[in-house]
């Protein structure tokens, strides 16, 4: 499910859960390792137990926060216990996690994430020609929290104050990213997903492009902000050089879904199209041995993947399974985390 359609109203069918765990052992960085179908279906409609384009991690890395099927979900990550907000959905968290962002039309709204109360509504990207849903494709903070950046259906993109709701920047990209992520100062922009990979500073203007790029969403800065990770040719992960988006490594055989990079700036996460595993990648251009390991333990595909603060602990989730965990050092499987109940549970 990429991030637009998460924000169109789908059909819900009952669905089978499966739970299962290892790891794998380090392997040379190459092609796939297992395959998954990544959700439940009823006929053709896809159903998501838990949603897989985001997952958060709070700044102590005591809890995990991704959308569930009925509302948002909550994990204590020393205990896998699950906290359910019926009401609550989100598209973004704050990085302090004071407020999450969700979409209402064209709007975005901050709201509290203890409270559920509106702190900002950040309007502008309101379309006519979208009818049913929202016409907002992307959300991103900013990693002081300061700003928020939004992009739309028709390739609008603007970015905010949080502390005021007004209107920092504007500008049309060529098509509707499914992905923005703000570089680490906070002075640039990522843009992915419906068209090549670029990065904009927050005038608007295009400081580099990668024409050889896929078209998925994938997106992740190195901390020091001098390289950015996304899907390059044939969606490989790929690692990209600042200030010219020069290609310097590539993980090929995979097709990047999400990826994440560690806060030590040399291993990158990634979940990958038509399979179950998570990597584990250290490439050479950023200090590494050039090597992935094989992460195992999900029955469907893994989408969104993040690191706990200290680097220690990787999680992804998958739409029948939820949450996995693995220790990074040894690979072993963490905490077994709850599954929210389906409809018919």
């Amino acid at each position: 499910m990429s991030r637009a359609a998460r924000l169109v109203p789908a059909a819900v069918s009952v669905l089978a859960l499966a739970l299962l765990g290892g790891c794998g052992d380090d392997e040379p960085a190459a092609g796939p390792g297992g395959t998954g179908t990544g959700g439940s279906t009823a006929g053709d409609v896809p159903f998501e137990l838990v949603t897989t384009d985001d997952l958060a991690v709070s700044p102590d890395g005591r809890r995990l926060l991704a959308d569930c099927w009925d509302g948002r979900c909550t994990w204590d990550t020393a205990t896998g216990e699950l906290a359910q907000d019926p009401d609550g959905t989100s598209v973004a968290v704050a990085p302090d996690w004071s407020t999450v962002a969700t979409v209402d039309d064209g709007d975005v709204v901050l709201a509290g994430v203890e409270d559920g109360e509106v702190v900002q509504t950040l309007r502008g990207l309101a379309d006519a020609e979208v009818t049913d849903g929202s016409p907002v494709s992307a959300v991103a903070y900013s990693p002081d929290g300061a700003l928020v950046a939004a992009a739309g259906l028709d390739g609008s993109v603007r970015v905010w104050s949080v502390d005021d709701g007004s209107e920092q920047a504007a500008f049309a990209a060529v098509y509707a990213p499914q992905a923005l992520a703000f570089s680490p100062d906070g002075g640039l922009l990522a843009l992915a997903g419906g068209g090549p990979v670029e990065v904009r500073d927050l005038g608007g203007e295009v400081v580099a492009t990668v024409e050889d790029s896929g078209r998925n969403g994938a997106l992740a800065w190195t901390p020091d902000g001098r390289h950015l990770v996304g899907p390059g040719a044939d969606e490989a992960p790929t690692v990209w050089r600042l200030p010219d988006l020069e290609p310097v490594d590539a993980l090929p055989g995979v097709r990047v879904h999400e990826a994440a990079v560690a806060s030590d700036g040399r291993t990158v996460a990634v979940t990958a199209f038509d399979t179950t595993a998570v990597r584990l990648w250290r490439p050479e251009a950023l200090g590494g041995p050039g090597r992935a390991r094989t992460l195992t333990g999900h029955t469907g595909e893994p989408g969104a993947v993040a690191f706990a603060p200290d680097g220690a602990t990787v999680w992804s989730v998958a739409a029948d399974d939820g949450v996995r965990g693995w220790d990074v050092r040894s690979g072993e499987p963490t905490t077994a985390y709850d599954l929210p109940a389906g409809p018919d549970r």
